[in-house]
């Protein structure tokens, strides 16, 4: 059936995407389909059309007649205007004249000796070898491979100082998938082409091809047989494509009984069933030929999920419109973003806040380290300050206030812990290295730091108050081991209380295998311990016989007695109830103690933030772990369809996550329907014990693909091959919920992904909490998670008073600085704080919006010169700046020498640099200067020393405003760092 497709120009197609994969796929190269991001997969393969894609093609593909597809994103995207020069075709037996190819390839951002060798005859570029003879390329070699043609593109990043978009420069006919969602940046951009729309949104003539679209089967393969049957019996061309080649082998026995033939290329021949690869959507009868797909059969027909990938927070620093700022002065302020501002004929870059009543301040952007980020502690964003009116600084004084008699009450604790008398357990040099053998990894930095902490702390005579936190998988476990096996070694017992019987379980066998041949003896105490076994082991704890005790909440009963506890260990304390919490209180008075947890419970992190307790953190991932990809979106079938789908195809295993026990049997038979390919095995606390640990030994050892759970797995079941989670109705759970739920996966070098279900509709609050796990998909981000866990809810009473009132006005930042500067005082200490400089010169000094385009980008830098407390931290970032926008210009220079002057300056103690009408002016806090005096006379300046004020003054005759900042640094590298 041939569509002339010139008529179908400038309509409007009802298409099932299918159909519209099929009709593309017949255009005469080059063409241009652009669709939404999430789409994109689905057109990535036409090769059951007979067609060849480029998907977010890029220079390389300029002179190619291909059949392109890009993403809206894409299609928008930065591109050079004269893309030939941006891009260098290397080609066998052209003639390369060594110095236009070293220019040729420094314009393209790669640099002699940092990118690329010169050894002789031969150019060495990462895995592009180039062999000369003479100025001819003779040979060419492409990781490892010899080639007769390659594109080289420039070094990554380049691309964010170009002007033009990449959608202008792929010719032909333009498609749009759901245009509905195509940006209003897209439109001017198709002026004079001939389009077509694949969908509605857009005012142009519907074209009726004849296609009538298909319902969904939403699993039921005895209605989709019924079909088949029929349509064979018509002498139609029945197309059926697969994404999966699972499911490929499941409905080739499955459908049998209709003889299918499985095809390579579209079309089958009539009267006969044809399975073809291809992960396409919906489905339609369309004159002789039936197109359907694997969605189509087991999806449900719902809204699509329009899915939100957690970034990970890889420069938490960096500002974005909207922000709530902090000024020490003034108060909270929204960050509206930067403006230009020229005085006196100097060029800067301005900060513009807004506060209450639409008052602005424009502050500089050197200012940029005085400000903090106010995230807001509720669902409504924080109150703005007023600008003088004094508001902020009276609110300032009130939590002070309280902030004084909580220091006090929190000292007072403190002394009586440290005036505790304890045990010391010293280091016993025979004893000690018997545990450290069975560890099969090297410990990491952080790990072996912590395990110092804790040693220390147990060597010490007073009792041990430690919080080790630390990411699931991350190596705690084996730091309580190693203080148990120490504890062990003085003839003390050991307590190791968990949160739920499973986690009891798994630690117990751990200790038991590493203890195995010392004369330990461990047990596990639940309440599913049998009798007998439980009488036996509260009599050995009596009597001191059982050294180890791993159990739940039944180690917390009044029957549980021991003979001589020396360390009390407590594995995840935000599980445990306010009863439970007492009792612990009780146990620990005299004991060390030593808290483990992924997400601290934010008052005990805030605790350990103010120094109550003490807080050793791992936040170095064992080597080989990958973060974790999260994935936002409302409930879609289809996407849970591809999620297990896709990790049963690389051989690994699937948690699925439901949160109700009465309806989970309702949704193992939902499963079954939509992923009859995977077998499944169901777990939750109702049912007994034996065959709960019987199904998730099934599970590891292979029995099934896929556990059903409720929330029991969140602890203690570590299978290696499970690298995919699905959590139904994560908007339910909390934060430290959700973060231990994930980190069931993603505990080897595979790529692990999150999936988060939830309604389509959201509390502000839950879309924080969610918003907040995608977000915090870096490696050891359980700490941050908690902070803004402490955000997102407050911090509670923290020993009675109620802070949050505080903490809502003035951020958990400010209200915890000036709760540790409380304290401190109290204690009589110095904090050692940064030095601000006040800087003034008549220097036009900004990275310019020429330069750098995006303001994302912009803001992120400054924020980073900012922070940066080094010289060689300056150089990196000055080099990163020219790799990826190209050589800085005069007034980014400029920006770059006042930001080194500044670290300088701060380094020497200086106060401020001002410029008067014939001299630069700089301050220090006091007199006498300690200066070289020879090196001083020796400068090819006039230098004059003052005394009130104390510091120097520079004539500036001969200078250049230009040359002020190198002037400066001259003069100030001949004065001694204060």
């Amino acid at each position: 059936m041939e569509i002339a497709l010139e008529r179908i120009y400038g309509h409007r197609l009802a298409l099932p995407q299918v159909g519209a994969a099929l009709l593309f796929a017949q255009e005469a190269p080059p063409a241009l389909l652009l669709v939404p991001e999430a789409r994109l997969r689905r057109y990535r393969d036409l090769s059951a059309f007979g067609a060849r894609v480029y998907v977010n093609p890029g220079l390389e593909a300029l002179e190619e007649k291909a059949l392109f597809v890009l993403s809206y994103e894409e299609a928008l995207s930065p591109f050079p205007e004269d893309p030939e020069a941006w891009r260098l075709l290397l080609e066998v037996g052209r003639a390369y004249p060594r110095e236009a190819l070293l220019s040729r390839l420094l314009k393209l951002g790669y640099a002699r000796g940092e990118d690329y060798r010169v050894l002789g005859e031969v150019v060495e570029l990462g895995e592009v070898r180039l062999e000369f003879f003479g100025d001819e390329l003779e040979r060419l070699v492409v990781r490892g491979e010899e080639r007769r043609r390659h594109v080289l593109l420039p070094k990554p990043g380049k691309a964010e100082g170009f002007a033009s978009k990449k959608v202008l420069h792929f010719p032909g006919p333009v498609y749009l998938d759901t245009p509905a969602l195509a940006p209003k940046a897209l439109w001017p951009l198709l002026a004079g082409r001939p389009w077509v729309a694949l969908g509605g949104g857009v005012e142009l003539p519907p074209l009726e091809l004849g296609a009538r679209p298909l319902p969904p089967y939403r699993g039921s393969l005895k209605a989709l047989e019924k079909d088949l049957a029929q349509w064979l019996a018509d002498g139609k061309r029945v197309h059926l494509f697969v994404g999966h080649a699972r499911t490929l082998e499941y409905l080739k026995r499955r459908l049998q009984d209709f003889s299918p033939l499985i095809l390579d290329r579209f079309p089958g021949p009539k009267g006969r069933l044809a399975l073809l690869p291809g992960d396409f959507e919906g489905g339609a009868e369309w004159g002789e030929w039936v197109l359907l797909t694997e969605a189509l059969v087991f999806a449900t027909g719902g809204v699509r999920a329009r899915i939100r990938v957690g970034e990970g927070l890889s420069d938490p620093g960096a500002l974005s419109p909207g922000d709530y700022l902090i000024h020490p002065e003034h108060g909270v302020g929204q960050y509206l973003g930067l403006e230009t501002r020229e005085v006196l004929g100097v060029k800067r870059d301005y900060l513009v806040l807004r506060y209450k009543g639409e008052g602005r301040l424009y502050l500089p952007v050197e200012q940029l380290p005085l400000l903090k980020r106010h995230p807001g502690t509720t669902d409504d964003p924080p109150e703005l300050s007023s600008l003088g009116k004094n508001e902020w600084q009276r609110a300032k004084e009130r939590a002070r206030k309280d902030v004084e008699e909580l220091a006090g009450r929190l000292l007072v604790l403190q002394a009586k812990r440290k005036a505790t008398p304890g045990r010391a357990f010293p280091p016993l040099p025979e004893w000690d290295p018997l545990v450290e053998q069975g560890f099969p990894y090297e410990l990491t930095p952080d790990q072996k730091r912590a395990l110092e902490e804790v040693l220390r702390d147990l060597e010490s005579p007073h009792p041990m108050d430690r919080l080790v936190s630390g990411d699931v998988g991350f190596g705690k476990t084996e730091v309580a081991l190693r203080a148990a096996h120490r504890v062990v070694g003085h003839g003390a017992q050991v307590a190791f209380l968990v949160p739920t019987t499973l986690l009891a379980e798994q630690h117990g066998k751990t200790f038991r295998e590493r203890f195995q041949g010392l004369p330990v003896k461990v047990a596990v105490l639940s309440r599913f311990t049998p009798p007998k076994e439980e009488e036996a082991i509260l009599k050995g704890l009596a009597e001191g016989t059982v050294d180890i005790v791993i159990g739940t909440h039944r180690l917390l009963q009044e029957d549980v007695r021991f003979k001589d506890l020396g360390l009390l260990i407590v594995d995840e304390e935000h599980r445990f109830g306010v009863a439970q919490k007492e009792r612990i209180r009780e146990l620990k008075a005299e004991v060390d103690t030593l808290y483990l947890s992924a997400t601290p419970i934010p008052r005990t992190l805030y605790s350990a933030l103010v120094g109550l307790k003490d807080l050793s953190s791992i936040q170095t991932p064992p080597p080989g772990r990958k973060p974790i990809k999260t994935f936002l979106a409302p409930f879609d079938p289809l996407l849970v369809r591809e999620a297990i789908l896709f990790e049963l195809e690389r051989g690994g295993k699937v948690f699925y996550v439901h949160d109700r026990v009465a309806s989970i049997e309702a949704r193992r038979r939902f499963l079954e329907n939509l992923v009859p390919e995977a077998r499944i095995g169901v777990v939750h606390g109702q049912m007994p014990e034996a065959l709960i640990e019987e199904t998730m030994l099934l599970f590891a050892e292979g029995a099934y693909d896929v556990l059903l759970a409720t929330t029991i797995i969140e602890a203690g079941l570590d299978v290696p091959e499970a690298n995919t989670i699905l959590i139904e109705r994560a908007d339910r759970l909390g934060l430290a919920t959700l973060y231990q739920l994930r980190g069931r996966v993603g505990r080897r070098e595979e790529e692990a992904y999150a999936y988060l279900f939830h309604p389509p509709r959201l509390t502000e609050a839950a879309e924080k909490r969610l918003a907040a796990i995608a977000d915090l998909s870096d490696l050891g981000s359980g700490h941050l998670l908690a902070e803004r866990d402490m955000e997102i809810r407050g911090v509670g009473n923290l020993l009675g008073p109620e802070q949050h009132g505080h903490i809502r006005a003035l951020s958990l930042e400010v209200y915890t600085e000036l709760l540790e500067e409380a304290i401190r005082r109290l204690k009589g200490e110095v904090k050692e704080e940064r030095r601000h400089v006040t800087l003034d010169l008549a220097l036009s000094a900004r990275l310019p919006a020429e330069y750098v385009g995006s303001l994302e980008a912009r803001s992120r830098y400054y924020s980073r010169f900012a922070e940066a407390k080094s010289l060689a931290e300056l150089s990196r970032l000055v080099r990163e700046l020219k790799e990826r926008y190209g050589p800085l210009p005069e007034e980014a220079e400029n920006f770059v020498a006042l930001a080194r002057l500044r670290l300088v300056a701060e380094r020497k103690g200086v106060v401020s640099i001002t410029e008067g009408l014939t001299h630069l002016e700089v301050i220090f806090p006091r007199y006498p200067l300690d200066y070289d005096a020879r090196g001083l006379k020796g400068l090819p300046y006039r230098v004059e020393l003052t005394q009130y004020p104390p510091g120097f003054r520079l004539e500036k005759k001969g200078l250049r405003p230009r040359d002020y900042p190198e002037a400066l640094m001259e003069v100030l590298y001949l004065f001694a760092d204060r």
